[in-house]
């Protein structure tokens, strides 16, 4: 692979000046209930990550930096794990974290390849947990001049529950609107209350056809975990 002669002298921002830069450019000055700041974050969270076409459990470990096992725990619908292609989604643990204080989330290191754009990142490496403006902005390489075999960062937004909806769910999916969804067919999909996800997502429009939104989702008992004993107001940012 070619690679231009600078690439490994250019500098990043250092990674807490990108996540204060990402919260203050990304989220309103006044903030709401929803948004307000973070003071913890919890161990486990999942991403609802849709496969395209020639996705493979391979490549998914290699991105999320998750050994195979662990992301079967959270899809015991998958009986081969060398075929999913039948699969729509797939549930990826990662932990959920007060990113300076500012917003609950999480910040995968992401390797580079050659021609990858922060759009392609964005929306087929990354299926669009995040979104091409969010990487521009948090990465300092031009959108459309990424050096390949560099290392870069793709933050993921997360929810640890709120106790002032329910008690009952203390795991949540950060979870990719796609087009011809609304609320009702999320609903039926996770099997959580329509009233409860849109209390849990206010403001949001589930037939968007974009964006994400929080579900609550099943630990690796198939059970929904209820939030944990002291948990305080955790934020859904």
């Amino acid at each position: 692979m070619s690679r231009k002669p600078n690439a490994r002298k250019q500098q990043h921002v250092p990674l807490i000046d990108l996540h204060i830069l990402c919260y203050l450019l990304l989220f309103p000055a006044t903030t709401t209930k929803s948004e307000a700041k973070c003071s913890s974050g919890c161990n486990l969270a999942l991403a609802s990550y849709y496969l395209w076409p020639g996705t493979n459990l391979t490549y998914i470990t290699t991105i999320f930096g998750k050994p195979q096992s662990e992301i079967l725990k959270y899809n015991p619908e998958i009986k081969n794990p060398d075929s999913i292609d039948k699969q729509e989604r797939i549930n990826v643990p990662f932990s959920c974290d007060c990113l300076n204080g500012d917003f609950l989330g999480h910040t995968f290191s992401y390797e580079t390849h050659r021609g990858d754009t922060y759009n392609n990142i964005a929306h087929v490496a990354f299926s669009n947990l995040t979104t091409e403006e969010w990487l521009s902005r948090v990465n300092s390489y031009p959108a459309l001049n990424i050096p390949d075999g560099v290392q870069i960062n793709v933050t993921v937004n997360c929810s640890c529950g709120d106790i002032h909806v329910s008690k009952d769910y203390g795991l949540f999916a950060t979870y990719p609107l796609r087009i011809g969804q609304d609320l009702k067919t999320v609903a039926a999909e996770s099997a959580v209350p329509a009233e409860l996800l849109q209390r849990y997502n206010q403001g949001s429009d589930f037939g968007a056809g974009n964006g994400i939104v929080f579900v609550p989702a099943k630990d690796e008992n198939g059970k929904f975990p209820p939030l944990p004993l002291g948990s305080g107001d955790a934020n859904t940012l």
